[in-house]
């Protein structure tokens, strides 16, 4: 079981600590084709240097768009899968590609995004009449989409996942955890017969649900069928409980010999409760539940992200998608906007920790600090320039000390701090006699991105 290490913090840059894992920043969301909320969003967010973008939900944050969903892309369940000319692709098409365009790779959700409609009103989200056939139509988006066909792309998406969250209720799978089950088990098996090569699973499971998880498993076993990766999804606010859970997870997956099945928890995000964002809905909860510290824009938010990034890197999780990193409708509390669409902590956050992916891969060993504090060290291939990313998630120390050794003749010490009062800020350098100083200017929860040369 994880154990957070605690002690004096040291960052020892003559000592290599593998690479830094770049499939623990992805996300959801991402630029949209819809103006509503914004004209252009793509240097911001390419700037997050995010590895993979998965497409659930895209479908409510186009409005008016046909994108991505099943039903938008293959309309009409009963006509050809072989044919061509029975798919959408175009709105798609142009969201991929523009995703693309910022350096990030698509990871695709077969199905269908949630449908937030009254009781008995749930379309969408109609169990499909055969699954074989309904199977042949996500083979014809993969064929669009990595094989050309169809005036199509060869885009090389890594990952196509079946489906999302079915058990949650009506809104996400209008069915049995019994037809699911075995809808999952044909699908799975006939796309990994036309395609042996690419990476498929699901279900993208609302929490490590064992009881739907265990018959799942257990029928994918009996059948023959391993699913590349398992997919979950955590709202939390406790990160070494979401480590642990990826080790749970771990052997939940292993026990039924799945053990080269990766792990992917690609829905999560900080969370304090849903009263006054989905249930008991006030404007004074509402403000209470997105405001301040402890809101969802808040610091506190921003350091559990990268605190999650620090102790995930000792953990079994293969990838991870952060909900969600772009502009959803106006209101949301899963983008990376403020109420008055200012760009908000969260985003920060991920854009600190896609500082470290994209120029320092090299993880070097670091450790300790206070149960509310964490390290992250990694360096270029050369070893001549090295990242520190340091979080205090919800501590009340107002400074943070860091050992650092084999770093002689360090030079161009860059500090940038991350708090409730301040984005991206630039504070002074206090480093002597191989120790680093990194003074809070507000109380409470702060993270530090440090960079320097050696």
């Amino acid at each position: 079981m994880f154990v957070k290490q605690c002690g004096p913090m040291k960052a020892d840059f003559g000592t290599r600590n593998g690479m830094i894992r770049k499939r623990l920043h992805g996300s959801n969301y991402m630029p949209n084709i819809s103006s509503q909320n914004v004209v252009d969003f793509n240097r911001e967010f390419a700037e997050l240097h995010l590895t993979e973008s998965r497409t659930h939900d895209q479908a409510l944050n186009n409005p008016g768009q046909r994108v991505v969903d099943t039903v938008f892309v293959f309309p009409r369940e009963e006509a050809d899968p072989a044919d061509p000319a029975n798919y959408y692709f175009k709105a798609t098409d142009w969201l991929l590609r523009n995703l693309l365009s910022c350096g990030t790779q698509v990871y695709y959700r077969l199905g269908v995004s949630i449908e937030h409609t009254l009781p008995g009103h749930h379309f969408n989200t109609e169990i499909p009449k055969d699954n074989l056939h309904y199977a042949r139509i996500f083979a014809g988006i993969i064929r669009h989409y990595n094989y050309g066909w169809a005036d199509g792309f060869r885009m090389n998406i890594p990952c196509w996942e079946i489906w999302n969250e079915p058990d949650l209720d009506a809104r996400m799978w209008n069915g049995s955890r019994e037809q699911f089950i075995r809808f999952f088990c044909d699908v799975l098996k006939y796309l990994k017969q036309e395609f042996p090569d690419e990476k498929i699973g699901g279900p993208a499971m609302c929490w490590l649900h064992r009881e739907w998880l265990e018959p799942l498993l257990a029928a994918c076993r009996d059948e023959g069928i391993a699913p590349d990766f398992i997919s979950w999804h955590s709202y939390w606010s406790d990160p070494v409980g979401l480590i642990r859970q990826t080790e749970e997870m771990r052997e939940l997956v292993d026990s039924f010999g799945f053990t080269e099945t990766e792990l992917h928890l690609n829905e999560w995000h900080y969370l304090l409760t849903w009263d006054g964002l989905h249930q008991n809905v006030t404007e004074e909860k509402f403000l209470k539940a997105m405001n301040g510290p402890a809101g969802m824009l808040g610091i506190d938010s921003a350091a559990y992200n990268t605190a999650l990034f620090t102790g995930w890197h000792d953990s079994p999780l293969d990838a991870a998608c952060y909900y969600g990193a772009g502009r959803p409708a106006a209101g949301s509390p899963f983008g990376f906007h403020t109420l008055t669409r200012r760009l908000n902590k969260n985003y920060y956050s991920l854009k600190m920790f896609g500082a470290v992916v994209h120029g320092y891969p090299v993880r070097i060993a670091a450790e300790g600090g206070t149960e509310t504090q964490w390290i992250l060290a990694a360096s270029d291939e050369a070893g001549k320039r090295g990242a520190l990313l340091v979080t205090d998630y919800r501590g009340e120390e107002t400074e943070i000390e860091v050992e650092i050794a084999n770093i002689d003749g360090a030079s161009g010490w860059n500090v940038v701090l991350l708090d409730q009062n301040h984005d991206e800020l630039e504070i002074p350098a206090r480093f002597r006699d191989g120790k680093l100083l990194l003074k809070k200017l507000s109380p409470g929860s702060a993270v530090f991105l440090v960079t320097f040369e050696y």
